[in-house]
């Protein structure tokens, strides 16, 4: 079972955040342009983000039920990773979201 898990976390990873990553760092340059072709990438693009955004949320949920599969969840490197997930989703709630 921890091999599944983790297999699944890693495609998880690879599959949901990839993509979402790319449509990210692409977006500025689309939603400043000025043509009425760039509107329409940016609303495929912010289909996208949003789409994956809510796929990429199993992959934290994998990797904590990969951590209590292993019996890990109390190690330091478990909890780090945790904090550093929480800590980037309230980055990204409270600072970059409310700005754009």
């Amino acid at each position: 079972m921890g091999k599944v898990l983790l297999s699944l976390h890693v495609l998880a990873e690879i599959v949901f955040i990839g993509p979402v990553t790319v449509a990210v760092s692409v977006f500025p340059r689309y939603a400043r342009a000025t043509s009425g072709r760039s509107a329409e990438v940016v609303a495929l693009l912010h289909r996208i983000s949003r789409v994956y955004a809510v796929l990429g949320l199993s992959v934290p949920v994998l990797g904590i039920a990969l951590a209590a599969h292993l019996g890990v969840l109390g190690d330091a490197w478990v909890v780090a990773s945790l904090v550093l997930t929480i800590a980037a989703a309230l980055v990204l709630a409270v600072v970059i979201l409310p700005a754009q």
